[in-house]
């Protein structure tokens, strides 16, 4: 199934990156101390509910993750808790 692909950027704190239905599709996350894993959660108010994708944060440097399939479904939106991570951007559609 073809559809648009949208990208969403968050960057130094935890916050709501898509506040409705989505499919994660990829993520391009930097980290610049390395620290806790950066966490996708199926919610779009807070860090909580469903973890639906964690993502090392223990190297510096920039990393790119593509999801395969359809994509990593999230029925409430999209929150980030970038934990070690420096910035994020989400691919989703």
């Amino acid at each position: 199934m073809q559809y648009d692909v949208k990208a969403a950027y968050q960057a130094g704190a935890d916050g709501v990156m898509v506040e409705a239905r989505t499919r994660i599709k990829g993520v391009f996350y930097s980290v610049s101390t390395t620290g806790a894993a950066i966490i996708f959660y199926d919610n779009a108010s807070a860090a909580s509910g469903t973890a639906v994708l964690t993502l090392p944060a223990d190297v510096v440097g920039q990393h790119t993750v593509g999801v395969p399939g359809e994509g990593i479904l999230c029925d409430n939106g999209v929150f980030v808790d970038i934990n070690g991570g420096a910035a994020v951007t989400l691919f989703h559609g």
